[in-house]
């Protein structure tokens, strides 16, 4: 795990005020996060995103780390520390939430199963959180639809296998 300053100076950096050099460091300590820590990292950097307090761009590229992560470390294991982080989000950093599901959507491909992956750490959930999450997903499907009916699809349908089967529990302690 990253060293515990590095990441408590991300918390205090979120809202730079168009600081380049406040943006730069945030950029910099997101790439040594980036090469050096493990999946336990993601429910901290969720943690970071708020609504009305984080620059976009940190925002975007603290969603891109959570994924670099994940292609570095495990999806499986990652999802389940993105489900731990992921109640968090609502209703703070809602906004930030509907993106981090959309940029999660995207990454699905066939030797990156994160919707699979997903849907199986999300069922671990408490059922007012899962519904949160699947609203969201639903919100993103009816804007567009195009885009994304089948991954959304596939989610559900996912989060339904891991329900029927008893799946795998996410424990929501820390």
């Amino acid at each position: 795990m990253p060293d515990r300053k590095l990441l408590d100076e991300l918390y205090r950096m979120r809202d730079m005020n168009g600081n380049d050099d406040d943006l730069a460091r945030f950029t910099d300590i997101l790439s040594e996060i980036c090469e050096t820590a493990a999946a336990d990292v993601i429910p901290d950097l969720c943690r970071m995103l708020e609504d009305d307090v984080i620059e976009p761009s940190a925002a975007g590229d603290l969603l891109e780390t959570i994924f670099y992560i994940s292609e570095r470390c495990g999806i499986d294991e990652s999802m389940r520390y993105l489900a731990l982080g992921v109640p968090g989000l609502f209703p703070r950093a809602e906004g930030w939430a509907v993106r981090l599901h959309r940029m999660l959507l995207h990454a699905d491909r066939p030797d990156a199963p994160y919707i699979a992956a997903y849907g199986s750490a999300v069922y671990g959930l408490p059922s007012r959180m899962v519904r949160r999450i699947v609203n969201a997903l639903l919100e993103i499907k009816r804007v567009q639809p195009e885009l994304y009916a089948d991954r959304v699809d596939r989610f559900t349908d996912a989060l339904m296998r891991g329900e029927a089967s008893g799946g795998p529990r996410v424990c929501t302690r820390r």
